[in-house]
């Protein structure tokens, strides 16, 4: 290889790679012998559509007119449901749910009016009818309102579903036993759902019981047992592990210091399956230790017993008691959807997201990197040295340290073209899971709390100084990149210290009391626990922004924003460039029109990348060519 400097190296990923030829999965269902799963295509502008595959293991777009996709919550997340041929699901474009049975002649109808109406979570209770989250956004109310409601599948529900539950301010993952029991997690502000949750149980009979309300408890995720018990998980040990509740009386079915799931950002299916076999009741799941996800059961006396481990893997409930769609990701392989047969072990794959070649020596293997705070805690991250054909490059590098989204969730070690699209190219990537991330127990998580912009920047600030330290990095050309929350830890990192040469803010979050006054419902509250109670804490809210200490910013920064960004707003970004642009600092800003809180289609991802790229080259003196391959 030409001895090529950093940032040059030719690289075999492309900025327009990075979109084309990979979709987004995400959940799975099975039913009967047909598989579905939704499917995102940046390609397509984002649409999300429902892919069916059938006995004969050939896959079809069945709802190719519409985006299978919801914005409930702002985050989304269960946007179908399947059962006996029958598919529901709401569709972004028409805001309306659609129902059908598409393999037995009778094509999809809308079944909900037309109007301010969001709706997510799709569960049967029958052949018929769905248990769903409904959040209306009527003009008229002072924020959106949830509800619990009962559609059927073969009306126009006038009045927009039945309802069974309502007056909290949140509902997520309703579950239907097979006496139709419904249980269902719910919350109220000023808590999230990793914070203090209920689990709540409608008899047949309409009365209500509360399975769990402890305060600062997170139980969520109920799923019905064949003997009709009901096990959820709860984080009252300081992890989320599993609990079973039958006949008003509740015990702890495993006893370990991992975390079984991760926080319930957007309504989902349970991430577990139950497995009974001769009356006995085991778990299919997942389990986060020493920062590994490890695939595996819950045996029925509360022991683990491990099939593999991944750098991320999810599971979803099982059909007839045996088989899952699990999501599976590696350090080396992208994620891919499975069918997991938990009574053989057998994997049948579905789909994966990239369809792009990576030569092995040309991936670069996270190392798991840990360090101690100035005040003793530890923190972690993983670290994608440069690698390029087997190139050996002992040299300190320039990196990227990145801060995740969020601030509650976790960085994996897990495959990514972004990574390997700067890996490549001589660039180091060091993903931190700062003081507050999820899948290391509630303590680490709520270590945060009250110091969101301090032990989050102290944290990746530690991070490019320990790679420094160890002969990683060069210290001079150290970058921060963060998209949303991750966005905010950035700014708040140049702002406020001198470690990085560059910054890259995705969607940033610049201003905290903006963010606290104008952000979306189900965020409204947030910064409550992790900043202050506002507008009390009104003086803490404006010396966290980083918008301002913008005059201590010394170094480069780019800006890509979406113009349609419900959760932090385009004007964020516009003051923050004008503020660094002002002090006469390199600073570039561009607007994406029609993108939201997150960027989904091909051009935009491509020229995203393009310019990250460039302002790098810029920034450290070389001169990239995002579309050369090797």
């Amino acid at each position: 290889m030409p001895d090529l400097p950093h940032g040059q190296w030719l690289s075999p990923v492309s900025a327009a790679d990075l979109a084309r030829g990979r979709v987004r999965l995400s959940e799975g269902f099975l039913d009967d012998k047909d598989i579905y799963w939704l499917q995102s295509d940046p390609a397509d502008k984002g649409r999300t559509t429902v892919i069916r595959r059938g006995p004969d293991a050939t896959s079809s777009d069945i709802t190719p007119e519409w985006d299978v996709r919801t914005s409930i919550h702002e985050y989304g997340g269960t946007a179908a449901g399947v059962r006996n041929g029958w598919l529901c699901f709401f569709d972004r474009t028409t805001k309306q749910v659609w129902a059908g049975q598409p393999h037995s002649g009778f094509g999809f109808n809308p079944i909900t009016p037309a109007g301010p109406l969001l709706f997510g979570g799709f569960v049967f209770l029958n052949d018929h009818e769905v248990v769903c989250v409904r959040e209306s956004h009527d003009p008229g109310l002072a924020e959106p309102r949830d509800a619990l409601v009962i559609l059927d599948l073969t009306t126009g529900n006038p009045g927009a579903g039945r309802v069974i539950a309502e007056g909290a301010d949140f509902y997520f993952g309703p579950a239907v036993s097979n006496t139709g029991r419904i249980a269902w997690m719910e919350y109220d502000h000023p808590s999230m759902p990793w914070g203090t949750t209920r689990i709540v149980v409608l008899e047949p009979d309409g009365s209500f019981q509360i399975v769990a309300n402890a305060p600062g408890v997170s139980a969520v995720y109920p799923q019905w047992a064949p003997d009709g018990s009901l096990v959820f998980l709860s984080d009252e040990s300081g992890y989320w592990n599993f609990y079973r509740w039958n006949q008003g009386h509740t015990i702890r079915m495993n006893n370990h210091p991992y975390d079984f799931c991760l926080p319930a950002w957007v309504l989902s299916q349970p991430p577990y399956a139950l497995l009974s076999s001769d009356g006995e009741l085991s778990i299919g799941c997942s389990w986060w230790q020493d920062g590994l996800s490890h695939l595996g059961r819950v045996n029925p006396d509360g022991t683990l017993s491990e099939t593999a481990v991944y750098g991320s893997s999810t599971v979803a409930p099982a059909t007839n008691g045996s088989r899952s769609v699990v999501s599976l990701v590696t350090a080396t392989d992208a994620l891919r959807l499975a069918v997991l047969d938990w009574s053989t072990g057998d994997l049948t794959d579905l789909a994966a997201e990239s369809n792009f070649v990576m030569p092995a020596d040309m991936v670069s293997v996270p190392e798991l990197i840990r360090w101690q705070s100035d005040t003793g805690d530890e923190v972690a991250g993983w670290y994608y040295p440069p690698r390029n054909a087997g190139r050996e490059d002992h040299g300190p590098a320039p990196v990227i340290i990145v801060a995740h989204g969020g601030p509650t969730t976790y960085s994996p070690a897990a495959y990514s073209l972004v990574n390997s699209f700067f890996t490549t190219r001589g660039i180091g990537i060091a993903d931190v899971n700062y003081s507050g991330s999820a899948a290391l127990g509630r303590s680490y998580r709520e270590r945060l709390n009250g110091n969101w912009g301090i032990l989050d920047v102290r944290d990746c600030a530690d991070a490019a100084t320990y790679l420094v330290r160890s002969g990683r990095a060069d210290p001079a050309r150290l970058a921060i990149m963060g998209s949303s929350a991750g966005g905010f830890t950035a700014l708040g990192a140049l702002s406020s210290t001198t470690v990085f040469s560059a910054g890259i803010s995705l969607y940033g979050v610049a201003d905290l009391e903006a963010l606290a006054r104008d952000t979306t419902k189900f965020e409204s509250h947030y910064t409550d626990t992790l900043v202050a109670p506002y507008p009390e804490g009104r003086d803490v809210y404006v010396d966290r922004s980083p918008i301002t200490h913008v005059h201590q910013i010394s170094c480069p920064l780019l800006i890509l924003q979406g113009t349609l960004d419900p959760v932090v707003p385009p004007d964020q970004a516009t003051m923050m460039y004008e503020a660094v642009r002002a002090r006469g600092l390199d600073a570039e800003l561009h607007l994406y029109d029609g993108e939201g809180h997150g960027f989904r289609s091909a051009p935009t991802i491509e020229d995203a990348y393009t310019r990250i790229l460039a302002f790098l080259g810029r920034v450290w003196g070389f001169s990239p060519d995002p579309r050369a391959g090797c």
